[in-house]
């Protein structure tokens, strides 16, 4: 993944990259990297879990802000079924 990010930020289009795999990521990074873990192939979460998967998508559109340097790695502190979340896009979540 971190490989085609590199090609597509060359070209102008900024990327951040979402993994369930830490080492893999520090492998080929990304120029932005956002590590949850969860399950293989459920990177954002819990089939149908519409909070849960729109609070993480958020917090990877964050990296944008949060990460400086080239190839920035952040983990975010969910676990798999242990974490509870808050809807960005809710009226009065606190997130703006």
């Amino acid at each position: 993944m971190g490989l085609i990010a590199r090609e597509v930020e060359g070209h102008g289009i900024p990327t951040v990259a979402l993994s369930v795999l830490g080492g893999a990521t520090a492998k080929t990074p990304a120029p932005r990297n956002v590590v949850v873990r969860f399950r293989l192939g459920q990177v954002l979460g819990e089939p149908g879990a519409v909070v849960q998967q729109r609070r993480v998508l958020w917090d990877a559109l964050g990296a944008f802000a949060l990460i400086a340097q080239p190839g920035g790695v952040i983990e975010l502190s969910y676990r798999w079924k242990r974490s509870t979340y808050v809807d960005p896009l809710e009226p009065g979540s606190g997130v703006s």
